[in-house]
């Protein structure tokens, strides 16, 4: 009874948040075709008219397996516990000032930021969804984690937490305090904060190519056990076989071909033997035929020079060549999990 109350409780929060946010992302499009002709904004995709209905069985879907890690105990309740709605609304304004921006840069194909760090690599200084100055300011950090959650309809915080399941499963015998766990690419910490509640006594590393980002995720995590660096997921300043889990999460659709593997030869190199390294990325082409359209339109849609390739790209191929073994792999809606083991 308890467990069916709970489950209930989740579905209702997130369904309330979706809810939410799809008329966030409404209000967001509708102001900024005020400023047409001077912006571009990108129209619903046909697909996602036409299959609104198996959308809201994935979502669904998804949320009742998400349930699943609170209800079995993985992860606390407070987890879910909603940011103050006065925060939310005071970014709202921002968010808003912020699409006109960002409509202005998609009509002019302006997919260079202004203030570029020259240490940084090429393929990282862009405007990545169209964001102003892309990765590399605390502006731009502020925002981020709030516009994904529009562009996704608040589905954005479930479909990160696929990476708790394999990370549960491979540190849940084992002495906490003796785990080493290497987030790369974390962003402003979304999903590290999550992981840093459910396992508070593991030496975790949160790692990103962002300075700003970076900050960011310090101060979402300030006051949990966690350590920071800046690096990049082709060049990691670890020891070989140092770490017990290597992961990250939206990362490789958003490099390069060739620094995929490279990525994923550095978590090989830096994993210790029977380690564990866990991806969480949007799904690819051979997955989901039913969202063939979005994946053909997202990258077209929000600049994402890499998507297409990543779409197409045989990340269990790579994966074997490197040396790791046989992955598993899960999903929902639009985010898959793979996860694999050095031997």
């Amino acid at each position: 009874m308890k467990k069916t109350l709970l489950d209930k409780t989740h579905q209702a929060y997130h369904l309330t948040r979706t809810l939410s946010y799809v008329g966030e992302y409404k209000l967001v499009q509708n102001f900024t075709k005020l400023f047409s002709p001077w912006v571009q904004v990108p129209d619903v995709p046909q697909g996602q008219r036409d299959k609104r209905e198996m959308i809201l069985r994935d979502i669904k879907a998804m949320y009742e397996e998400d349930a699943t890690l609170f209800s079995e105990g993985i992860l606390p309740y407070s987890v879910l516990r909603p940011e103050s709605p006065l925060k939310h609304l005071q970014r709202l304004p921002k968010i808003l000032l912020a699409s006109v921006r960002m409509g202005r840069q998609r009509k002019l194909n302006i997919t260079k930021p202004q203030q570029s760090d020259e240490a940084l690599p090429d393929y990282f200084k862009r405007n990545f969804h169209w964001q102003i100055d892309g990765y590399l300011t605390r502006e731009s950090a502020e925002l981020y984690n709030h516009q994904v959650e529009i562009l996704f309809t608040g589905t954005a915080q479930a479909m990160r937490r696929l990476v708790i399941k394999p990370l549960f499963e491979t540190i849940k015998d084992k002495k906490p305090e003796e785990v080493n766990v290497l987030e790369v690419a974390a962003g402003t910490g979304e999903i590290s904060e999550t992981v840093s509640m459910a396992f508070p006594k593991i030496n975790y590393t949160v790692s990103d190519l962002s300075r700003a980002y970076l900050e960011g995720a310090q101060e979402r995590l300030k006051n949990k056990k966690a350590n920071f660096i800046q690096a990049a997921a082709e060049d990691l300043p670890f020891k070989d076989q140092s770490q017990d889990v290597v992961f990250s999460v939206f990362l490789f659709h958003e490099i390069p071909s060739s620094v995929r593997k490279k990525a994923i030869q550095e978590a090989f190199r830096v994993l210790k033997p029977q380690g564990r390294l866990i991806i969480v990325d949007s799904i690819q082409k051979p997955d989901v035929p039913n969202y063939e359209w979005a994946l053909y339109r997202f990258p077209i849609d929000y600049h994402e020079p890499f998507y297409k390739g990543y779409t197409e790209w045989d990340m269990v191929q790579t994966l074997k060549e490197v040396g790791f073994g046989e992955p598993q792999s899960s999903r929902a809606f639009l985010t898959k999990c793979v996860w694999v083991d050095k031997p």
